[in-house]
Formats: C-alpha cells, structure tokens, sequence
C-alpha cells in the first residue's frame, strides 16, 4: 500500500474515533467535503498546512497519521489502544463492550 492510502486510512479512523464527520472535519479545517473523501480515499495527498489542521482537529500528534501498523511494536499497540481509550473515557456502553471483549480473548 503506499503513502497517500495509509495517510488516508488513518485520517478516516481518527475522524471516526472522535465521532467527526467528513462534514463536520471539512467545517473545522475550510475544506470541500469533497476534499476529505479524496483524501480518506487516497487520492489525494493533503497540504502540509492542512495536515496540521487534520491532527488538530482529531487532537492527534502529526507523526500519528504516518503511523502505520506494519511499522508498529507492542508498545506501539499499547499507546494506541490507550489513546484510543482516552478518546472514549466518557462513553459507558462502548467501554463496557471494550471490557467484555477484552476478558473474552484474554
């Protein structure tokens, strides 16, 4: 897979942990709908100034969009998961499911 798509897949995942729409994230950083689809997609590469309105919007460090799993540790995993946690820390029925799944694989 190359560079624009992986971007693009992390994009989509942030915006979704942060319950954002490609709506509401083309709101927030000035761009067309269009533009975020193409970019989710991997069409399209975005600007660097928008790359840094992209992390800030989804309250992501920059270098976390070029994370990419094939490159990633155990630690990796761990901070992701607890990021990813961090992001849901208000929400009761997600974070049961969480739990449950979790004791189930354990």
């Amino acid at each position: 897979m190359n560079l624009k798509v992986n971007l693009g897949k992390n994009i989509q995942k942030y915006r979704k942990l942060n319950g954002i729409t490609q709506e509401k994230l083309a709101e927030i950083i000035d761009l067309e709908i269009n533009s975020i689809s193409s970019i989710e997609r991997g069409r399209f590469f975005p600007s660097p100034d928008n790359l840094v309105k992209i992390s800030e919007a989804l309250h992501v460090n920059l270098s976390d969009l070029f994370r990419f799993k094939d490159d990633y540790s155990c630690d990796d995993y761990q901070r992701e998961i607890l990021g990813n946690l961090e992001l849901l820390k208000n929400d009761k029925i997600k974070l049961s499911s969480i739990d449950a799944y979790i004791k189930s694989i354990m």
